[in-house]
């Protein structure tokens, strides 16, 4: 489950972004190709409902 924190990832490549657009399970690819691979800052507290995609 989601934590609802926001965050920021930097220098991520345009291939790899869209590659996470096209990707069937977006987890799955955040979790292989940009988690603990990019830098991020983590911004304000947590949202409440509504969902950013």
């Amino acid at each position: 489950m989601p934590s609802g924190n926001r965050y920021d990832y930097q220098d991520v490549p345009p291939e790899t972004y869209a590659g996470l657009r096209h990707a069937f399970s977006k987890g799955r690819y955040f979790n292989t190709f940009i988690r603990n691979r990019f830098r991020c800052t983590q911004h304000g507290a947590p949202r409440t409902g509504g969902l950013d995609l």
